[in-house]
């Protein structure tokens, strides 16, 4: 399929569904199988109400087009969800209450992709990720994000230290997930403007961005393993966050 520089063709049914959801005019077509399920056909009444092409494709055109994922036979073709500059945290720093997730140097779209439906399920503000050597916005985060990347601003940061320094200005706590930790995730108390930092899937934080957190913490585990995937510890940490947070803001 062509596709224009700004489109993008997304599949699966609950990235599919939130999309025509929140950004309708932002869908081209929507393509569903020659026997559509009753989800796939509450989701064809929407794009209908928005006046959306709709066209019934066989099997071969989801196989072709989606390689190897689990397309549900629904998909879209639509303009590509922007991504913000670093210049949008300015909107966002002065909040009393602020909750973050920067992804240091990830670069599996499935990890990212989890971690953004992590990120809009605990209610965080901006997932922020560097420009160079990490996975932003493609179509496959999107798929897996199971239309958590329509949800949350996902935010490109030239350098991630000075974006760590900044925030500091601004009063939040920065805490770095890092197996050499001594405290272990439960024992911090954590402020109510806070960033999470998780590193790649390989080396973990780098060594600037471990030198610059406010605080480590681990994730205590069975002798057994040696560590977590990159999404799960992001999940563990960002709704224990939260946890405390919304106990403290009872108090």
């Amino acid at each position: 399929m062509n596709l224009k520089k700004d489109e993008e063709l997304v599949c699966g049914l609950n990235a599919v569904s939130q999309i025509i959801r929140i950004r309708p005019n932002s869908v081209q077509y929507l393509f569903v199988g020659q026997k559509p399920s009753v989800r796939i056909q509450s989701v064809m009444q929407e794009a209908e109400k928005s006046n959306i092409t709709i066209n019934k494709e066989n099997l071969s055109f989801f196989d072709d087009n989606f390689k190897e994922q689990n397309h549900q036979n629904i998909a879209i073709t639509c303009n590509k969800r922007s991504e913000e500059s670093e210049h949008y945290l300015e909107y966002i720093l002065d909040k009393p209450k602020l909750k973050l997730l920067l992804l240091d140097g990830l670069s599996d779209p499935h990890n990212v992709g989890a971690c953004l439906r992590s990120a809009a399920a605990s209610d965080v503000d901006a997932v922020i990720v560097p420009k160079n050597r990490s996975c932003h916005l493609t179509p496959t985060v999107r798929k897996i994000s199971c239309g958590a990347s329509e949800l949350i601003p996902f935010v490109i940061v030239t350098n991630i230290v000075r974006t760590i320094n900044l925030l500091k200005e601004k009063g939040v706590m920065i805490y770095g997930s890092d197996l050499q930790a001594t405290k272990t995730y439960d024992e911090v108390e954590y402020a109510q403007k806070n960033a999470l930092i998780i590193g790649s899937e390989d080396k973990g934080i780098r060594r600037l961005t471990r030198e610059n957190c406010d605080e480590l913490v681990k994730i205590s585990m069975s002798k057994n393993m040696d560590s977590l995937n990159a999404s799960v510890s992001a999940g563990i940490l960002l709704f224990e966050i939260s946890r405390q947070n919304k106990i403290n803001s009872n108090k």
